[in-house]
């Protein structure tokens, strides 16, 4: 795989925060993704998680390589994730014994879209099983999960923050749409928090969270637009950015319209569209007055579903309908059939459509714990959220502290969960540069641009929500 700086970061945005209890059903199920962006542009060998050659033994193994029967006999096998650490350190924090590693996932499994990330989930435990069996273990310990259902509500997800804060010693994989209700919490008790993602601004800003998409609203990178400019050169002097009127989705869209704009695009029309709102008929109506060629949209994949139905429905059909990975999942292609063919995701991770080891193992260990549940692209960064605890956890050693932990995440800046993901710096937070454009057509996906790899370019700072 060919070496980027960085990559595209998802930002699953939710809603404004402390509003999760007053929202309506719909309201709270307004889900938003925006951006992709960030940092770096030059090409080579794709490293490992510390600017190392990749490990071996890191791929696609086997169940069994290694005795889980005797896991004191060679905690650490040669090659395996966790290298060589050998030794325990005893009970060194909240959560972690002899023997023991407790960490907790935090994701919305209830609400009013049922098992919305519930793939966030599946995978951290996927990704438990895989190391158990497989790998050994962090120092001589076993890694336990827990998990807590955040209920899609900034509520839910401050009081699972707030019990695993006395039951964990790190969150792993999280992914919550209110997750500005747990940062307070976490932030108090100073556990490493690992997500898939973080949502909000909010939780961006917490000092113990982190996430393995890293994103933030005020730096978007050009590869987004200048990809865009490629695959459509005679459609960018008439672009709209659609999105729900919601606080989170309003900065990054008005965020990364201003970022193409740098680049070139010409916006004709930018709409917020209110959460209830279920007629979408004059918007369509807006698009054709404008002249509209390309359309962006930022939000929920079941809201992108309902603009593109609105258009098929006034025999409007843009050169381009432009949205975040939300939409690659095999839901929304169900959800939209016909109406969303066409759509052009950006996404920074691999294609479930190409082969990666790692997505591989992901696929592998979901079916055997999760059986008939599909891989999704929420899934992938929380498998590579439970990949980057484990390497992390082991670089601290056998005396291993919430604050070692900390200060050690904080110095991962390459991550690439062996090239799962484009590169990522999680400890810096900072949104990434690189992305791939992939289409929908004929109810199956294929990469668009570029041709393999990822595209990277420079971040650009719009000065939005930054």
């Amino acid at each position: 795989m060919r070496r980027r700086t960085a990559l595209i970061a998802l930002t699953i945005c939710a809603l404004i925060a402390g509003c999760g209890s007053r929202l309506t059903d719909e309201q709270r199920a307004a889900l938003v993704v925006p951006q992709g962006g960030s940092a770096g542009t030059q090409d080579g060998a794709v490293t490992g998680e510390d600017g190392a050659a990749p490990d071996a033994g890191t791929g696609d193994q086997a169940a069994g390589n290694n005795n889980p029967q005797e896991p004191n006999k060679q905690p650490n096998p040669p090659g395996s994730i966790a290298g060589g650490c050998q030794g325990t350190g005893g009970a060194t924090d909240k959560g972690v014994t002899a023997g023991e590693i407790t960490i907790a996932n935090i994701s919305d499994i209830s609400g009013p879209v049922p098992g919305i990330f519930q793939s966030a989930q599946q995978a951290t435990k996927a990704f438990v099983e895989y190391f158990n069996a497989t790998q050994g273990s962090v120092c001589g310990r076993k890694l336990k999960l827990v998990s807590f259902d955040s209920r899609t509500d900034s509520g839910g997800d401050q009081q699972a923050t707030s019990q695993a804060c006395e039951q964990a010693f790190a969150l792993v994989g999280s992914m919550s749409a209110f997750d500005q209700g747990g940062g307070p919490a976490a932030q108090g008790c100073g556990i490493p928090d690992l997500r898939a993602s973080t949502v909000t601004a909010q939780r961006q800003r917490t000092a113990v969270s982190f996430g393995a998409a890293s994103n933030v609203v005020n730096l978007v990178s050009s590869a987004g637009p200048d990809l865009v400019k490629q695959a459509f050169p005679g459609a960018i002097g008439s672009a709209a950015y659609m999105y729900l009127n919601a606080d989170a989705s309003a900065q990054n869209a008005k965020s990364m319209q201003k970022a193409a704009e740098a680049r070139g695009i010409k916006f004709v029309y930018s709409q917020a569209i209110d959460i209830a709102d279920v007629n979408y008929a004059p918007y369509v109506a807006k698009l054709k007055e404008t002249g509209t060629k390309i359309v962006y949209w930022i939000g929920s994949a079941q809201y992108a579903v309902r603009l593109q139905q609105a258009m098929r429905q006034q025999g409007y059909t843009p050169e381009a309908f432009i949205t975040d990975p939300s939409a690659y999942d095999p839901v929304y292609v169900r959800q939209g059939g016909a109406a969303v063919d066409g759509t052009v995701v950006y996404t920074n991770g691999a294609l479930f459509e190409e082969s990666n080891a790692q997505v591989a193992l992901y696929k592998q260990w979901l079916a055997r714990v999760a059986p008939g549940a599909a891989p999704s692209y929420f899934g992938m960064f929380a498998w590579a959220a439970a990949r980057l605890f484990v390497t992390t956890a082991a670089k601290v050693g056998p005396q291993l502290t919430r604050k070692a932990m900390l200060d050690a995440v904080r110095q991962v800046h390459d991550f690439t969960a062996e090239g799962m993901v484009a590169p990522q710096d999680v400890g810096g937070k900072r949104t990434s540069a690189c992305m791939t454009l992939v289409k929908l057509k004929g109810g199956a996906w294929s990469r668009l641009a570029p041709a393999s790899g990822y595209s990277c370019g420079s971040l650009i700072d719009t000065g939005v929500g930054g």
